[in-house]
């Protein structure tokens, strides 16, 4: 039986079957040189053998993905992978032998050097394991089913190979597109946060001068009217209460801690939910370092929104609060004992919370996961890669819990 390719492939006839041997292979005539699948993206067939790459395969569209020829990726595939942009080198290698080893397709993205500009690439392909000497009277081996583990070839399978079809696309319109977009989304949220940070200012000074003065005006009331008038006594309380108010809306616009450090801000966020909803909060907060301020935002933001969250539908009796930073990289962990929800939560059209925090992280260019079990809480994870812009303190915060 044959590996045909998934529902990813447009609708158009398979590869014919057997190719012909590579030594006698060009780019003229092959029967992959003008493959109905050449218009979408370099067709190919690849093969490992003893850890060896070989492209026993190529269409003539090789040149305009890749920048090499047909007749060059038969001849060495280590000018193509030597193309191979150094930070997706291994995540290339990663999904090749994963592909190999569980016999599943392969799927990559990454970027590609080629003459003057960077490249992005989607390779997408079919597996099957095979013996480069079958005979007519010998069976081919089958292409086993999805999922199906692969065990790794013994020292005495010599003649054992892995043979990926596929194609290969230039994704990097799409790749651009997405940047720009990201881009201007960033715009977006400096330009909501400078507005949160103006309005928390102009509530702080106009509307807090404002009531300070009208709390003078009932003192001097009060010296004439009495200290025991029950109106004017309710007027201080109302004042003092839209005073509090002002300063809590304030906070939740723009914390003025955050001008202190992120690490400042996530203690300050963590004293607050424990005051105010009498769930302790434990943590372990290492400094942060020199951020800039779209990333130690963004980050407080998704803790604040998980939070927020865990207030509303938790139900959680404690919550463990973690930020970490290791050479390039800022980690929030977040874990409570609460409620937690099922899998199709999370992918809800009604999840906007958890939407939002994922977007801000891939707005920073990070990740954010969360796992939860039913009656088992929820932990959320966050990996936000950040440059060295200040060398963060060694003592972390203090680990002991904060309860009300």
């Amino acid at each position: 039986m044959e590996c045909k390719f998934h529902s990813w492939l447009p609708s158009v006839p398979p590869f014919q079957t057997p190719p012909p041997p590579v030594q006698a292979l060009s780019s003229g005539d092959t029967p992959w040189a003008a493959h109905p699948l050449s218009g979408f993206g370099l067709v190919f067939q690849l093969s490992q053998r003893a850890g060896q790459l070989q492209f026993t395969q190529a269409s003539e569209s090789a040149q305009m993905v890749c920048g090499l020829s047909a007749q060059a990726l038969l001849r060495s595939s280590t000018a193509f992978v030597g193309r191979i942009h150094a930070a997706d080198q291994a995540d290339f290698h990663a999904s090749l032998q994963a592909s190999a080893l569980h016999g599943e397709p392969w799927n990559w993205e990454g970027r590609i050097l080629t003459e003057g500009e960077i490249k992005w690439i989607n390779i997408r392909a079919a597996m099957k394991r095979i013996d480069d000497k079958e005979t007519p009277g010998r069976p081919k081996v089958p292409c086993p089913p999805r999922g199906e583990g692969w065990a790794e070839p013994s020292p005495g399978g010599a003649h054992a190979q892995v043979q990926w079809n596929g194609i290969m696309i230039n994704i990097s319109h799409a790749r651009r597109r997405e940047s720009d977009l990201r881009d201007m989304a960033a715009h977006m949220e400096r330009a909501r946060e400078q507005e949160r940070a103006r309005l928390a200012r102009d509530m702080h000074d106009e509307l807090g001068q404002l009531l300070t003065a009208l709390k003078m005006d009932i003192s001097l009331l009060r010296r004439r009217l009495g200290h025991d008038d029950a109106q004017l006594n309710s007027m201080t309380h109302l004042v003092d209460a839209a005073t509090a108010a002002g300063r809590r809306v304030a906070a939740q616009l723009r914390p003025a801690v955050l001008d202190l450090g992120l690490s400042d801000g996530l203690l300050w966020l963590a004293e607050e939910f424990s005051q105010r909803y009498a769930i302790p909060v434990s943590h372990q907060i290492e400094s942060a370092g020199e951020l800039d301020d779209l990333t130690a935002i963004q980050i407080f933001r998704i803790a604040q929104e998980a939070f927020t969250n865990i207030a509303r539908h938790a139900q959680a009796k404690s919550v463990r609060l973690t930020l970490a930073r290791t050479p390039g990289l800022i980690a929030l962990d977040i874990v409570d004992d609460g409620l937690g929800f099922t899998p199709a939560t999370q992918t809800s059209e009604k999840s906007f919370g958890l939407r939002g925090m994922r977007e801000r992280a891939h707005l920073l260019g990070g990740t954010l996961d969360c796992a939860s079990v039913p009656n088992h809480g929820t932990t959320l994870r966050v990996r936000v890669p950040c440059t060295e812009c200040g060398k963060p303190a060694d003592a972390p915060t203090s680990g002991k819990p904060i309860s009300s």
